[in-house]
């Protein structure tokens, strides 16, 4: 069996914004990228035609080169002023030999390769294939307002499978725009159809909250002390008999925030971005190397969401301060406070920091 896919992307985005969703950030590459490689992974799928606004078809060109894809069975055909008039226009490019096809929508990025095969193999007995999803809200027909029975009805997801011949059939007769393929394929008489389960995962992107991938970085930092006036943490001097000996102003719980946020970005630690032997640090306001290190978490599309301290140290006494620390970290994240969480405890008199002689702290940072 030669499997043909068809993947429609011949949209421009204008429900999405300014940008063309197909090549947002997803995966390790881009939306319609991550859309097409799971049937590139299929045994039979001996073509992926990529049907495609034709302004945009060099920009999908250069992210399969990014990706590395240079499969041949990969092609691209002009998308339509519709989706029908896009598949329909990658129908009349498959090869003679295919024998299924298959249409995925070029959002939705996070098919699995598990559900391609069963929307497959559940064209042994049948001549098509449908994916849907069982609804979970509550449904009522807006023209009425009436309450529908959920449990009838389905959410379609794709791939959509189809024999070849029936499909070309019924896209040739395809006369005005559908929605989606099976309402194109159900206009041939006496088509027998099979319903595949879907999958949430398998949710097609239409606005920016869609492609919402949190990410989570952990941070660790220590510092010993020595005699001075004072320690300042998250930003507040706290006044006391001792200091950090640090290059920067030493304030621990912020360096291992910023570790943490760099992590969940996949970058280098905090030393690569400020290295101790550059004197531009020397006495450094740690908030305002907060300040750089969300600058490169932006770079990605990141911002925290909310953050996590814990601040070891036998002393000083911490816990009047925390709330004012949680108040000097919040502008600067441009998090509520009541998303900043800030704990202190001792090391129980074990090792150096039990004996006084260190501070350290450990953060993780949640980004969105």
């Amino acid at each position: 069996m030669k499997i043909g896919v068809i993947i429609a992307a011949g949209g421009t985005s204008q429900r999405y914004g300014e940008k063309n969703k197909l090549f947002e950030k997803a995966g390790t590459s881009c939306v319609l990228i991550e859309a097409i490689k799971p049937f590139l992974s299929v045994d039979g799928v001996s073509r992926v035609l990529v049907g495609i606004h034709p302004s945009y078809s060099d920009e999908l060109l250069v992210a399969l080169d990014n990706e590395k894809i240079s499969d041949s069975r990969v092609a691209i055909v002009a998308g339509g002023d519709t989706r029908t008039e896009t598949v329909k226009n990658a129908v009349s490019a498959l090869p003679e030999d295919i024998d299924v096809v298959l249409v995925h929508d070029g959002a939705r990025p996070y098919v699995s390769r598990d559900l391609i095969l069963k929307t497959l193999d559940a064209l042994k007995d049948a001549d098509a294939a449908v994916v849907a999803i069982p609804p979970v809200d509550a449904m009522i027909r807006l023209k009425d307002l009436k309450p529908l029975d959920r449990a009838k009805f389905g959410l379609v997801q794709t791939p959509f499978a189809c024999k070849r011949d029936i499909f070309e059939r019924a896209y040739k007769n395809a006369k005005k725009a559908f929605y989606d393929d099976i309402s194109v394929v159900k206009t041939v008489n006496n088509v027998k159809i099979a319903y595949v389960k879907g999958e949430a995962q398998n949710k097609k992107i239409t606005l920016p909250s869609d492609l919402e991938e949190p990410l989570v970085g952990c941070g660790y930092d220590i510092h010993r002390l020595e005699a001075g006036e004072g320690v300042t943490l998250c930003g507040v001097h706290i006044p006391c008999p001792y200091n950090t000996v640090a290059h920067s102003d030493g304030d621990v719980p912020v360096h291992a925030l910023m570790d943490a946020i760099l992590t969940a970005v996949g970058e280098r630690d905090i030393g690569h971005f400020f290295p101790v032997d550059d004197p531009a640090y020397d006495g450094a306001d740690s908030l305002e190397l907060l300040k750089k290190t969300l600058d490169v978490a932006r770079q990605y599309g990141k911002a925290p969401s909310n953050v996590s301290i814990t601040i070891i140290a036998e002393k000083p006494l911490l816990a009047p301060h925390i709330l004012n620390m949680k108040k000097a970290l919040s502008p600067i994240l441009g998090v509520p406070i009541e998303r900043i969480g800030i704990s202190a405890t001792t090391n129980e008199q074990v090792g150096d920091i039990g004996s006084g002689n260190a501070i350290a702290a450990f953060a993780t940072a949640l980004l969105k």
